[in-house]
């Protein structure tokens, strides 16, 4: 049974209000086409994979336990992603979680190979849908890479796109203590780098809305 955006979108939570529905349906399609990736095509197991996708992590597949069960029997694939909890370890979950990455919402199946630099390129449009046709992308991609790489955060695959996004939404006084105080918690490298990016997440979808 085929499933198609707009009918997984009506059975999984919304992503994020403020994002356009144009936009949630692309969303929606990259989960689904990250699902054949793997094979699977009941429906149900597509909608059980995708309410993972939001409950645990985008990237939750990469976790070595769950990835090892997904590749083990592309035959039985879909009963697996069934009842994958039945196979998966508690601890392995707490990982997944724990490993969390965003930008598998915001790229397609044809780049699931690709290199991070070209998956967070493919990405900008659904997270900057306002404002990507007036920017330089290439612009913002290597300025946000040099940037992360500055802060300490280039280790994480979600810090360039979240860097682009910081930049496009607050000027070019962006980064100015300043102007906006949390910004010496975000760039103080004895924070650890994750916390550093959650944090800068969290405070961009305070001020925008706008989920990274």
């Amino acid at each position: 049974m085929q499933t198609t955006p707009g009918k997984l979108g009506q059975q999984i939570p919304t992503l994020a209000a403020a994002i356009p529905e144009q936009i949630q349906l692309q969303i929606v399609n990259n989960m689904i086409e990250r699902t054949q990736s793997w094979g699977i095509t009941w429906k149900s197991a597509i909608v059980n994979f995708a309410e993972l996708m939001i409950t645990i992590a985008p990237n939750f597949d990469q976790q070595a336990d769950i990835k090892t069960v997904l590749a083990s029997d592309r035959e039985l694939v879909n009963q697996r992603m069934k009842i994958l909890n039945q196979y998966v370890p508690e601890q392995a979950w707490k990982q997944a979680e724990a490993a969390y990455e965003s930008l598998p919402l915001y790229h397609a199946k044809p780049y699931l190979q690709s290199t991070l630099t070209e998956q967070t390129r493919s990405a900008i449009p659904l997270v900057l849908w306002d404002k990507e046709d007036t920017m330089d992308k290439l612009y913002y991609l290597n300025s946000a890479s040099d940037y992360a790489e500055k802060l300490g955060l280039h280790t994480l695959t979600d810090a360039t796109l979240t860097i682009v996004v910081w930049r496009s939404l607050y000027g070019i006084t962006f980064n100015n203590p300043e102007i906006n105080a949390w910004v010496v918690d975000i760039t103080n490298s004895q924070h650890h780098p994750w916390q550093r990016l959650a944090m800068l997440k969290y405070r961009i979808a305070l001020d925008y809305g706008r989920r990274i």
